[in-house]
């Protein structure tokens, strides 16, 4: 993936709440120029470097009432999203998460 290409982008508005300590539910907004998010992505926080061992978290769901489940989350847009991962601290209100392309599966 090059630099210029569009990079999804969620900032993270209220925490509602941690059923677990894997999962999360907060309402964000997609911040991202021309680029949606999608349930099955993984995130991790916008400012980690590339090298960081922080564990992702994958969007599990996107929905809002009265409309319900949302396939994708459109710029602009805001939900709710149910995130999950190992260690979810780092997701707190006015968080920035950047969707990080998938892992190829070759572990270090």
């Amino acid at each position: 993936m090059s630099s210029t290409e569009p990079v999804g982008l969620l900032q993270v508005a209220i925490v509602y709440e941690r059923p677990s300590a894997h999962k999360v539910v907060c309402h964000a907004r997609c911040i991202s120029v021309g680029k949606s998010v999608f349930p099955g992505d993984s995130v991790l926080p916008e400012d980690s470097p590339p090298d960081d061992r922080t564990s992702p978290a994958r969007v599990l769901r996107i929905y809002r009432q009265p409309f319900g489940e949302f396939t994708e989350l459109t710029p602009g847009w805001s939900a709710v999203v149910e995130l999950e991962g190992m260690d979810l601290s780092w997701v707190q209100p006015m968080a920035n998460l950047r969707v990080v392309p998938p892992t190829t599966g070759t572990e270090r």
